[in-house]
């Protein structure tokens, strides 16, 4: 069922609808759908005769649907959830994900900028500039993208340099004190040598308001703001009439306070009576005795109570080189690429103006990679593209959590384990100090990974198809936890360890692999037990029928595969296994009504085994292995020129995303007396995976007329998504109610180079959270997230030269 705000932007859409409907019909539009290439395949092709659900957009389309973020795709694109958590982009495709709870775990959507693997989540976002085309695989791509592709991949084709002098130049105010600049140059350097220079800086006032104790004297500060630079330059050389070589360097730098924490709810105390009196919830009892101290945020608010000073810096930089040669066989591609990567951040998840807790997160990220296929030339009966690709990083992690309430909780333990015999008796006194204690979740990981894929279509007959291929990929991962509790030194030089103590536990600290042991708290700093290696073979079969020359039905199986690896930040010294999945699809892509109606339809089934499931148990962000899942939905996506001036498209998606086999501790469920605190087993069996709501729509509305003989442009954007859960348990204190946003906007072409845009999003000013995660039992067991933007409007204006 519909709420009743979806229900009102319903109804808001469909009277907007009917008035624009009756536009006068007076500009020369389009009349046909036109052609869209996409590089999905790795070659050149026509979105209509490519057997996979693909969303692709150029540049125009992204501007006339106010697109100028990754995150802004996920309202126009069926199957796809994109939050942003702490600086890190993440993905979801029908429902295959990767929840993001600390820095450095990978993502299970591969993402692509002009053809380069990027690995870390923070690069995501700030590579979404100067786009030329985006194209949105939906399902596994085990074949041509394989590297951690079980939910789809999304590629990022950046514009390229024009051999003649010219440009563009965006500027965009609006509310918030937003300015955003945007603008690139193409510079011509001499005969066949060609270069783009591109750039976009934008800044805007806070959507939220830190409020700090009248005590502190240190007043009030905006918080999810934004101050950030991107600057891209390409250099293209055509070396001979087959040759080209190209070199792009990019570089992004932020400093704001943009990573906010929005509390939104006690967690299990909603969902069990007395949860604050089982022995799981009095584990909270000395975090709530600092933090009711103070004021506390409410569920959902934008005013956040706070005692910390936020910041939020990332600088990214990288170069790529690609050369493109042609043969009379075929084209050859090689890129290598080196990517920088190192996101930092401070703030705080206890949302309460006493003294609780900051949180400090940052990653120092390098990636190497080299990339190479070769494509044959378009044959009448067959064609084939084969390659492989090295790819290499080294991620230095940094998780520190300090709370200034540890005092009582460790006096406790260590009188526990006095009681168990674990630790001889001795007095147990810890004097109370402000600088205790600072929780250490870091570590450095290591990658290695390799593959070889190969691809072919062979022409069976005039109208059948056959698609076969497949992908061996090799990895290898090594690394260091530091899994560890200090005391801040009073003078600011370094923390002393508290734990894991060396003294009773020596084998919780080591320098080598052998013999370690976490101390009873599972603190341990020392190596991971490895290095851990994991392979797959990922292969492909697809058949794809021409019914005639506009449209096409499309039969396939393919199988995916996610690297396994090593939790960092956790006393998970063992690495945690790969996951894989197997997905058939059926799908029709057609032109009809003389080509002024385009419609996708697939229908879809997963079989998804030794899911990757991310949760905090004691006080650790945990990875763990669950059995099985079973994904089962179909998609919808329509284009419909109801006139030459008036186009109407939509897009629909359904999912029945389950776990069908599985079993894993919920440590924060009451558990019997009988058993330890923590100890409960929850079977997973038909809960609903993280992030795959039942039903997800679109649809849009645009028109074109004339305004002083130039075109006037309006378009009309709603999205609605059904409930969906944050957690693997289904818990209702950790999921998100149906929701719809409405965005408009209207563009005037003043003339050949003038344009002019009016936009809103976000209209009706809907409040709803785009993911959400537990903290630890020390930390209140309670859940935080992120909140979408809210409502915003603004003037662009916009001149080509």
């Amino acid at each position: 069922m519909l709420s009743n705000t979806a229900f009102r932007n319903v109804c808001t859409f469909i009277f907007s609808f009917t008035s624009v409907l009756w536009v006068p019909s007076t500009v020369s539009g389009a009349e046909v759908l036109e052609e869209v290439i996409v590089t999905a395949t790795r070659r050149d092709t026509n979105v209509q005769d490519t057997a996979a659900a693909i969303t692709a957009m150029q540049a125009d389309e992204l501007a006339v649907r106010s697109i100028t973020k990754l995150s802004d795709l996920a309202g126009s694109t069926p199957g796809l959830h994109i939050s942003d958590y702490q600086g890190d982009t993440s993905i979801f495709i029908r429902g295959i994900g990767t929840p993001v709870i600390i820095a450095g775990n990978d993502s299970s959507t591969g993402t692509y900028v002009d053809g380069v693997y990027l690995s870390r989540a923070a690069a995501l976002g700030p590579a979404f500039f100067d786009v030329s085309r985006i194209e949105v695989l939906r399902g596994p791509q085990g074949t041509l993208y394989g590297r951690n592709a079980t939910g789809g991949a999304i590629n990022i084709v950046s514009n390229r340099p024009g051999d003649e002098f010219g440009g563009n130049l965006n500027v965009t105010l609006g509310d918030y004190n937003l300015v955003d600049l945007s603008g690139a140059v193409d510079i011509p350097l001499g005969e066949n040598v060609s270069s783009r220079i591109a750039i976009k800086r934008i800044s805007h006032d806070g959507y939220s308001k830190v409020v700090r104790s009248q005590a502190s004297g240190r007043g009030s500060d905006d918080v999810e703001d934004q101050d950030q630079l991107s600057l891209r330059f390409t250099i293209q050389a055509e070396l001979a009439e087959t040759t080209t070589l190209t070199l792009i360097a990019d570089y992004f730098d932020s400093d704001d306070k943009s990573k906010v924490f929005t509390y939104a709810s006690s967690g299990y105390a909603e969902e069990v009576p007395n949860w604050y009196a089982s022995r799981e919830g009095q584990a909270t009892a000395p975090y709530f005795a600092f933090k009711q101290t103070g004021r506390a945020t409410t569920p959902g608010s934008r005013t956040i109570f706070s005692d910390v000073d936020y910041q939020s810096a990332t600088e990214i930089s990288g170069v790529t080189l690609i050369l493109d040669h042609s043969f009379e066989v075929g084209d050859l591609k090689v890129s290598a690429n080196y990517k920088d990567t190192n996101p930092y951040l401070q703030n705080e998840f206890d949302l309460s103006d006493a003294f609780v807790n900051v949180y400090q997160r940052e990653e120092d990220h390098e990636q190497w990679s080299v990339d190479v296929q070769f494509t044959s030339e378009v044959g009448e009966n067959f064609n084939w593209v084969v390659g492989g690709s090295y790819f290499e990083e080294d991620n230095e992690i940094t998780n520190n959590i300090f709370g200034d309430f540890w005092e009582p909780i460790l006096i406790q333990g260590l009188t526990d384990l006095q009681t168990a015999g674990v630790l001889p008796p001795f007095p147990v006194v810890i004097p109370q100090t402000t600088l205790c204690c600072d929780l250490h979740l870091n570590g450095d990981q290591q990658t290695e990974a390799w593959a070889v894929f190969a691809e072919a279509n062979w022409n069976i007959s005039e109208k059948l198809l056959l698609t076969f291929g497949g992908r061996y990929s090799d990895e290898e991962r090594d690394g260091h936890q530091v899994f560890e509790l200090s005391i801040l030194s009073p003078t600011g030089g370094a923390p002393a360890r508290f734990a894991p103590e060396i003294l009773f536990f020596p084998n919780a600290v080591s320098e080598g692999r052998d013999g370690v042991t976490p101390d009873p708290f599972g603190f341990v700093v020392a190596p991971v037990d490895g290095p851990e290696s994991f392979d797959a073979f990922t292969p492909k079969l697809a058949l794809t029928y021409t019914v005639n020359e506009d449209w096409i039905v499309y039969a396939s199986a393919q199988r995916g595969f996610k690297s396994g690896g090593y939790n960092i930040g956790s006393n998970q010294r063992v690495a945690y296994e790969p996951e894989k999945i197997w997905a058939y699809e059926v799908g029709l892509k057609g032109d009809f009504l003389d080509s002024r109606l385009r419609l996708n339809s697939a229908v879809f089934h997963y079989d998804y085994t030794n899911l990757q499931a991310q949760d905090s148990v004691q006080n650790q962000p945990i990875i763990r292995n669950v059995g099985k899942a079973r994904v089962t939905g179909f998609e919808l996506e329509t284009i419909y020129l109801v006139s030459e001036h008036v186009q109407l498209d939509a897009s629909m998606t359904h999912l029945n995303a389950e776990f069908t086999k599985g079993e894993l501790t919920e440590p924060l469920r009451p558990a019997p007396i009988t058993q330890e605190p923590g100890s409960l087993v929850t079977d997973l069996d038909g809960l609903t995976l993280p992030r795959a709501p039942d039903w997800k729509f679109q649809v849009g509305l645009q028109a074109e007329f004339s305004v002083a003989s130039n075109p006037l442009l309006l378009r009309l954007d709603y999205s609605w998504q059904s409930e969906i859960y944050y957690t693997v348990f289904n818990i209702d204190a950790a999921s998100q109610d149906d929701y719809g946003v409405v965005n408009v906007r209207a563009e005037y072409q003043v003339d050949d180079r003038w344009r002019v845009a009016m936009f809103g999003k976000n209209i009706s000013d809907e409040s709803y959270f785009t993911n959400q995660i537990l903290t630890g039992t020390v930390y209140g067991a309670e859940f935080v997230g992120t909140l979408g933007a809210p409502k915003t409007y603004g003037l662009e204006v916009a001149f080509n030269f």
